[in-house]
């Protein structure tokens, strides 16, 4: 999850980051002559935290961002684990600056030690500091997988909610006479796009025009703190992170005519809240669930962290001290000993005390919906173990089927080896063509009230 005001969240899904690096010129020289005063601003405040100045750079924060999100201790813990995970910030340069009402959103490239990333700095009219994001550089264009048949669907731009929190989204539908099964796709953590794009990856891009060139609509649709961050609260749940937009877009593809069954497929957080998802909307033909945790939130995180810390050369490190601090930060919320104010992984305790709250196991026990429950082996985030859990308080349910895929990762990508950040950033890849025809069948099942596949 992000905030409006702090630093895209490396939680469950974002932890896997890592982006496409790209060459700059080395860090010391001085703002370009001509820059704009956007640019310029952005570059300076950037440039504060790369010097340690937090207490400079919280007070050229705008007064209007919520207390205890963009001040020199959040922004002190926000920089610290950038650099664990990223590395040394090398360079960045002047960047393309958007329009957005009344903020300017200004999209530094920056160069850290192990890859390259946007840093988007959203400024108020009197050049105040009102959001702060990190983002992958553009990915390169989109190559369909060998599955995917582009004659057999077309595709049309929808709109999932209303104002203020209206978000564009794309809903993809078989050609030929219907009426056709349709999935609505929920994303995981972090301000995701509709194609919850990772580097070069676009699982859900994967998913649409895989299911849709095998008869099955799908809607995918930009994630609300994505499309509304520097409007939204610091203090947002799972509620409005996940549960809320999910809801309305099923309803808009139950309403639509060239729709029948109605299938909800969550990934990673996503698949976390599916359970509720489904419960809450009560009117589902089946549930997907993909790479979905289950075991106890701290442990997962604390897992997560420990592998990264293993992939480092240098057990001493910075990026490993850094981590190091991080899983105490973490130790201290899960004993409830943190402040309300700090901001861990870029989000407050509260946030992860109701992530760890959500039992999806429990709930989903007491769905009559048909579920299936895909893992990846080469996944670090969510495990074996975790589908072990699934199947074992499950698999005494007809309608539950669970299925490991040992080669692929968490983004159901083939590769070898367990997955690392850097093989999202060099080695981008699709869904693998056995999941979607999986999901095909299963969903032909599921729509028929039949079992298992």
């Amino acid at each position: 999850m992000a905030f409006p005001s702090v630093v895209k969240s490396m939680t469950l899904i974002i932890l896997i980051l890592a982006m496409v690096s790209m060459p700059l010129p080395l860090p010391g020289q001085e703002i370009p002559p001509g820059t704009d005063r956007w640019n310029r601003a952005a570059l300076e405040w950037i440039g504060l935290l790369q010097n340690g100045e937090f207490d400079e750079a919280g007070a050229r924060v705008d007064p209007a961002v919520p207390e205890g999100s963009l001040g020199p201790p959040q922004l002190e813990a926000i920089w610290g684990q950038l650099m664990a995970q990223l590395g040394t910030l090398r360079s960045f340069l002047p960047g393309v600056v958007l329009e957005q009402g009344p903020y300017h959103i200004v999209r530094v490239p920056a160069e850290f030690q192990s890859q390259s990333f946007i840093l988007q700095v959203t400024l108020t009219d009197a050049l105040e500091v009102s959001g702060f994001f990190i983002q992958p550089p553009e990915p390169p264009p989109y190559e369909p997988p060998s599955y995917v048949d582009q004659n057999a669907f077309d595709e049309e731009e929808v709109t999932v909610g209303s104002d203020p929190w209206s978000l564009p989204g794309t809903l993809t539908i078989p050609t030929g006479e219907g009426p056709f099964p349709a999935v609505v796709l929920v994303h995981g953590s972090g301000p995701n796009d509709r194609d919850e794009s990772i580097g070069g990856n676009r699982p859900f891009k994967d998913l649409a025009w895989g299911l849709a060139s095998f008869g099955v609509a799908v809607l995918r649709y930009e994630k609300r703190t994505r499309v509304h961050g520097p409007s939204l609260p610091a203090d947002i749940g799972l509620e409005e992170e996940v549960i809320a937009d999910a809801l309305l877009a099923l309803e808009l593809v139950r309403n639509r005519p060239e729709t029948s069954q109605v299938f909800l497929f969550g990934h990673s957080l996503g698949g976390m809240m599916a359970p509720e998802i489904g419960k809450r909307d009560g009117r589902l033909d089946g549930i997907a669930i993909l790479a979905a945790p289950v075991r106890p939130f701290f442990e997962t995180l604390r897992t997560q962290l420990e592998y990264l810390k293993g992939l480092a050369a240098n057990a001493d490190s910075p990026g490993s001290r850094q981590i190091d601090s991080i899983l105490s930060v973490i130790a201290a919320v899960e004993r409830g000993e943190a402040p309300d104010d700090q901001a861990v992984l870029g989000a407050p305790p509260a946030y992860w005390k109701e992530v760890a709250a959500v039992d999806p196991v429990e709930t989903a026990r007491g769905l009559s919906e048909s579920l299936i429950i895909l893992q990846g082996g080469r996944d670090y985030q969510a495990t074996t173990e975790d589908l072990e859990i699934w199947a074992r308080e499950l698999g005494d349910q007809p309608s539950v089927m669970t299925k490991l895929y040992p080669d692929l990762s968490h983004l159901f990508i083939s590769g070898d080896g367990m997955a690392t950040p850097a093989e999202y950033a060099t080695q981008p890849g699709h869904v693998a063509e056995e999941v979607i025809l999986d999901l095909v069948k299963w969903i032909q099942r599921a729509g028929a009230g039949e079992g298992a596949l």
